[in-house]
């Protein structure tokens, strides 16, 4: 009876690993996807900025005063 209660202890232990390298994955996933959006919303507002920048005419010298 002793085996199968460590085969059966096992077996369990199996799958909660399997289960929390799911969930690992999982948040992992959302975590990305949500530095990805952040990033693609940042490279929009500078490129919005750069856009104004012009729209005044600014941009097109380097001013290391400002």
């Amino acid at each position: 009876m002793q085996a199968i209660d460590s085969a059966i202890s096992s077996v369990i232990a199996a799958k909660e690993s399997a289960v929390k390298t799911q969930v690992a994955f999982a948040l992992a996933a959302k975590s990305l996807s949500a530095e990805k959006k952040q990033g693609e919303a940042m490279v929009q507002l500078i490129e919005a900025a750069g856009q104004l920048g012009k729209a005044l005419g600014r941009g097109t010298k380097f001013d290391a005063l400002a």
